[in-house]
């Protein structure tokens, strides 16, 4: 998965990663079984040589918890929404985090209006 040396690409790759109810269910807007997201993701993350401190080869699951863990931050009840990842040179740094149904507008800077509560 992770390639030898450091030759990896020198240009970033950014993706997109849609969760329903915590589960990847789309890369980029393609739909994607839990399967093939890890599939996908260990070739796109391991290509920039991203590895964590146990998983030297599952890039996947080291970008998924990332992308996971700050969707949460973000998300009411159920984890659901659209994470954005930046991949380079050994980093998969999340951009963004989004999901429709959060009391928080990060474009605005908005939260929610509790006089209609």
């Amino acid at each position: 998965m992770t390639p030898d040396g450091f030759a990896f690409p020198d240009d970033p790759e950014k993706l997109v990663i849609t969760f329903d109810e915590g589960v990847p269910v789309a890369i980029d807007g393609e739909t994607v079984t839990l399967l093939e997201a890890f599939q996908q993701l260990n070739r796109r993350v391991g290509a920039f040589g991203l590895r964590g401190r146990e998983i030297y080869e599952g890039p996947a699951a080291v970008a998924l918890v990332s992308a996971h863990e700050e969707l949460q931050k973000v998300s009411t009840g159920r984890v659901s929404g659209e994470v954005r990842l930046v991949l380079h040179r050994g980093n998969a740094v999340v951009n963004s985090a989004r999901d429709e149904r959060a009391l928080y507008d990060f474009t605005t800077g908005a939260t929610f209006d509790r006089s209609v509560a």
